[in-house]
């Protein structure tokens, strides 16, 4: 036995090594004119000391569209994931039992890219090769087709078609290898270099790892991006992860510590008070798309999961928000045989055009020759037990704090704040000697007794709200300012409603109407008009002053402003 490992190894073109050094096999190597068609790895030939057999084995498909896609499939000894180097390093499906990640798609067999044209169907080509459990969108753009400016080779602004989700997903690796340690944990990593370059365009590098330890219910997908132009380059990434059955069928839930839910466009407004519940499939209905932003713990980490009407089979995956600040949650509940299927989708942006999403800031750079890595860890759980564990590390993570809710679709373009004031229906601008200079500092106390600083809030925006309990608009406006408490965090804004009453009158009011936003005391020996209103030079009630997180003084308004409105203020462009 040990006579044909030897053999084995050398077919493969493996030197001999250090115990302690990993095994590597290279498949691909464009540069060296490296090809393996086929290769087999088990336990017993790489590490015998391993307590847990797998396998690893790679082999090239034939027939139909599928002809010439190369496919390493992983078994680690409990779970099995299949790797598609032929298609950007996506993974067609991961198994744990009768756990399944991946999903049902219209598209049959795996989609060699040469059968792809991307620009069909307006730029929704993509979607003629899509039925992977996991595709990477971008490199240099992904999101809805559509056109951009970019600088051509003559230094001159033009127009470029933007296809769907990029072109990763549809180009084959330049460079392919297997990796495995040959101490505990024994872990196997399958690693691929795809390249994204073109002469007077983009060159970007993609470095895809998939990675698990034999026996386990995890794994873990880590790439590296990196820059290899001399000049500053735009990219993105969306890790577009489906999931069909088990996991999603009515009454599936996605469990997230969500901060922030908005639909992208007017059709799931509708629905957005269930965005994270399946349905049962609908013929023909229309795709639903929510982006979310993610509370993390004190490390920038977060966790999400999906998991099944039962509660007892899961998914749940883990990251950096510093990485992936942004998740899409898109919802595909039409019959089974045209694609019953959700994403869950962290990314470095939405998936809108980027045209759209450059204008929101939600396109990064990377400098010449810089690099940015992105780690995702997956778990399957299997059981009532295992999934309750998850959604309780969920909500650890949430800690309590809220979720705010848009009803109104994600913006295509950024608010102005004239807009805004244009718009205004019982409000109207004020004071606009203060705008865009340092708010003076004050100390007031609340009902309770505690003093509040307003220099103590700097880096969150801040709105303070002058008002009495005798004045018919400040009561008005009252429900509104409690609707916003209840969905904008207080690390996101501040609010400070003042009033120069007695103590006991106010609390009186408090407790009648609920209000559930900090309420400050003007001391009763300050100067009239009362204290801060005097600093801040005002003369009529309801008042309010609209605070950056600079410190600066955006905006000062009169009169009775909705909750929407004041949502809207705070999204607005800061006038120049």
């Amino acid at each position: 036995m040990l006579r044909w490992a030897s053999i084995i190894l050398l077919t493969l073109g493996i030197s001999s090594t250090h115990a302690a050094e990993p095994f590597r096999v290279v498949l691909t190597d464009v540069e060296q004119n490296i090809y393996k068609e086929t290769v087999s790895l088990t336990s017993s030939d790489i590490t015998p000391g391993c307590p847990v057999s797998w396998s690893v084995r790679k082999h090239v498909l034939h027939g139909g569209k599928q002809e010439g896609v190369e496919v390493i499939e992983v078994d680690n000894g409990k779970l099995r994931f299949t790797v598609v180097p032929t298609r950007g390093m996506s993974v067609q499906q991961v198994s744990m039992g009768d756990l399944r990640l991946g999903w049902d798609s219209p598209v049959k067999g795996l989609v060699h890219p040469k059968y792809i044209n991307l620009h069909t169907r307006q730029g929704l080509g993509w979607l003629e090769g899509f039925n992977e459990w996991m595709v990477r969108c971008g490199l240099e753009f992904f999101g809805g087709p559509g056109t951009d400016e970019f600088i051509d080779n003559i230094g001159n602004k033009s127009q470029m078609d933007l296809t769907l989700h990029g072109k990763i997903g549809n180009t084959p690796a330049s460079q392919v290898e297997i990796t495995v340690a040959r101490q505990s944990p024994y872990r196997i990593r399958i690693r691929g270099r795809v390249d994204e370059a073109i002469l007077h365009g983009p060159k970007l590098e993609l470095w895809s790892e998939i990675s698990t330890a034999p026996g386990s219910n995890t794994f873990q997908i880590s790439d590296k991006i990196t820059n290899h132009s001399a000049v500053e380059q735009e990219f993105g990434i969306l890790y577009h992860g489906n999931y069909g059955t088990p996991l999603m069928e009515k009454d599936a839930k996605f469990v997230a510590p969500a901060r922030e839910v908005t639909p992208i466009n007017e059709y799931p407004a509708s629905d957005i008070s269930s965005y994270n519940l399946y349905r049962a499939p609908v013929p023909g209905i229309p795709e639903q798309v929510f982006c979310l932003q993610l509370w993390a713990d004190k490390n920038d980490r977060t966790k999400v999961m999906l998991h099944n009407a039962a509660g007892n089979k899961a998914v749940s995956m883990a990251f950096s928000i510093k990485q992936l600040p942004f998740f899409t949650l898109w919802k595909n509940p039409v019959a089974h045989e045209d694609g019953y299927v959700t994403g869950l989708e962290p990314g470095t942006g939405f998936p809108r055009n980027r045209s759209i999403e450059r204008v929101f800031g939600r396109v990064p750079k990377l400098a010449p020759h810089q690099s940015r890595i992105f780690t995702i860890d997956f778990a399957l759980h299997a059981g009532k037990r295992q999934v309750k564990t998850a959604a309780n590390e969920i909500a650890k993570i949430q800690s309590g704090r809220k979720t705010r809710v848009n009803t109104e679709p994600l913006p295509k373009e950024k608010i102005q704040l004239k807009d805004v004031i244009k718009a205004a229906k019982n409000w109207g601008p004020s004071y606009t000697s203060w705008y865009g200079k340092p708010a003076p500092n004050f100390t007031v106390t609340d009902l309770t007794g505690k003093k509040h600083q307003l220099s103590d809030y700097r880096g969150k925006n801040v709105l303070i709200v002058f008002w009495t309990t005798w004045c018919p608009p400040c009561r008005l406006e009252i429900p509104h300012l409690i609707e916003l408490r209840k969905t904008i965090d207080e690390d996101e804004l501040v609010v400070l409603a003042i009033s120069n009453e007695k103590r006991d009158l106010v609390k009186k009011v408090v407790d009648e109407v609920g209000i559930n936003y900090t309420v400050l005391l003007e001391k009763d020996d300050m100067p009239e008009p009362f204290g801060v209103m005097r600093i801040f030079r005002t003369t009529g009630i309801p008042c309010s002053f609209y605070i950056d997180p600079e410190g600066k003084i955006k905006l000062a308004t009169s009169g009775l402003t909705s909750s929407r409105e004041i949502k809207a203020i705070l999204k607005a462009e800061q006038p120049q």
